[in-house]
């Protein structure tokens, strides 16, 4: 008699890579061809994307505030 396998460990979800170049869509002239632009590059992902991409477009326009010289 012989034993069965013993069962596999689950396996964990493949989370694909994905680089977003931060100073691209810092160079665009507006959120809504910067939300174009992220939108094209999560076109695979099969999850609710536009929270991120929300949250994403405020951070750069943190960053617009951060990177524009002051007037003294």
């Amino acid at each position: 008699m012989s034993l069965p396998p013993p069962p596999s460990p689950p396996q964990e979800e493949e989370i694909p890579e994905l680089e977003i170049d931060v100073d691209e869509l810092l160079d665009m002239e507006s959120d809504d061809t910067r939300a174009a632009r992220v939108k094209e590059l999560l076109v695979d992902c099969y999850k609710p994307t536009e929270a991120f991409i929300s949250g994403l477009l405020d951070k750069i326009r943190g960053m617009q505030k951060l990177s524009t010289p002051q007037k003294k």
